[in-house]
């Protein structure tokens, strides 16, 4: 009875972290996705807009783009080490982490979609003028 209930935690845990390393390869491959989304941003800006301080918010959104791929793919090495190899349960300190990381992603993506409007507004009034 006592050997099935540590399986039934061992099961959960690797559950947990499987579910969680999806989550952090689906945000992973979105932010690239917003990686070359801003660098087409910047095109437009160059080309059409010619605005230094936009041209310099939006490299500074892609640099936190490129930072946050970066704490993921180092999340996802330490998630999958732990996966092949640990033996912590699955705790609060993790599900913060996870939190951290959720959080940080949607702020990028917030930030993404007010600059996008931003872009937009500046674009309609070069046409109007």
């Amino acid at each position: 009875m006592n050997i099935n209930f540590f399986e039934q935690v061992y099961s959960y845990r690797e559950l947990c972290i499987k579910k969680d390393l999806r989550e952090i390869a689906m945000w992973g491959s979105l932010l690239e996705d917003i990686n070359e989304e801003l660098g087409n941003l910047l095109k437009l800006e160059k080309q059409m807009i010619k605005d230094l301080k936009l041209a310099g918010t939006l490299q500074a959104m892609r640099r936190d783009v490129i930072l946050c791929t970066a704490g993921f793919c180092k999340f996802e090495q330490e998630l999958q080490k732990e996966f092949e190899y640990g033996k912590k349960e699955y705790g609060d300190i993790h599900i913060q982490q996870m939190e951290k990381h959720r959080l940080r992603y949607l702020k990028i993506v917030e930030n993404l979609a007010m600059l996008k409007r931003k872009v937009h507004r500046r674009l309609l009034e070069k046409r109007i003028k």
